[in-house]
């Protein structure tokens, strides 16, 4: 009875041994991994928009990488649209204008509250951030 105590006793201890062994960490652990530096956009909005079918407006965003303008990005898209759902541009790409720098011109027909939304990837990093503006007089 004895010896198959002990029997057991260095099985169990074997087999917990072993198991241990297999989560080591590796001392380069952090290494293995990917970093991957966020993106941000600094949106810039026309002041004091009017409404007017014919005039487009200017809107610019500026892709942001570990604090400097993104150098590598994929791509850059602008979406526009009235909270009411009466105007709505659609995604479009924007225009390059210097590096990490897009922009894309719009018409503002109607008064009223507006989103405008960029769809931007860089190295694998994507974002979509939406700011909202006014044109004309709120009702």
């Amino acid at each position: 009875m004895r010896k198959s105590i002990q029997s057991l006793l260095i099985g169990g201890l074997l087999v917990t041994t072993t198991s241990l062994a297999g989560c080591a960490v590796d001392s380069d652990a952090a290494e293995q991994y990917t970093v991957v530096h966020p993106l941000s956009i600094k949106f810039t909005i026309p002041k004091d928009l009017q409404p007017d079918a014919k005039k487009k407006q200017t809107f610019e965003a500026t892709v942001w990488r570990e604090a400097k303008p993104a150098q590598k990005v994929d791509y850059v898209h602008f979406e526009i649209w009235k909270a009411d759902g009466t105007v709505r541009y659609s995604m479009e790409p924007a225009e390059e204008t210097k590096p990490g720098v897009y922009t894309i011109a719009k018409a503002l027909p109607k008064s009223g509250l507006y989103y405008v939304k960029a769809h931007a990837s860089s190295e694998g990093a994507m974002i979509m951030p939406t700011r909202q503006f006014i044109v004309g007089e709120l009702s």
